[in-house]
């Protein structure tokens, strides 16, 4: 398997082509975080090497890879909700006590 490491990459001559994507603050803090904590210089060196390792890696390992992060990303999306309930719940709890009382 070739090395993914910024010294296997193409010399910046080589480098022609340009790809552009968004991300939620949540996960630029963390690809920034996980940059500085690899020691790498630029998160575009940073990119260009999590693409290198995807790219190196077996079409099955890239299926199981997207599946872990999609299942992580609905646990959260799931905590978030579930946390979401109670704190409604909890509201409703309090205003429904409240009109109890006075009835």
């Amino acid at each position: 398997m070739p090395d993914p490491s910024p010294s296997a990459m193409p010399s910046v001559d080589n480098r022609n082509r340009m790809i552009s994507f968004r991300l939620s603050v949540e996960e630029y803090e963390k690809f920034r975080e996980l940059c500085f904590n690899a020691g790498i210089r630029s998160l575009s060196e940073m990119a260009r090497v999590a693409i290198n390792t995807f790219l190196n890696q077996t079409p099955q390992a890239v299926v199981q890879t997207s599946l872990d992060v999609r299942i992580s990303e609905l646990e959260a999306k799931l905590q978030r909700l579930s946390q979401e309930l109670k704190r409604q719940s909890n509201n409703n709890n309090r205003h429904g006590n409240g009109q109890n009382a006075s009835e």
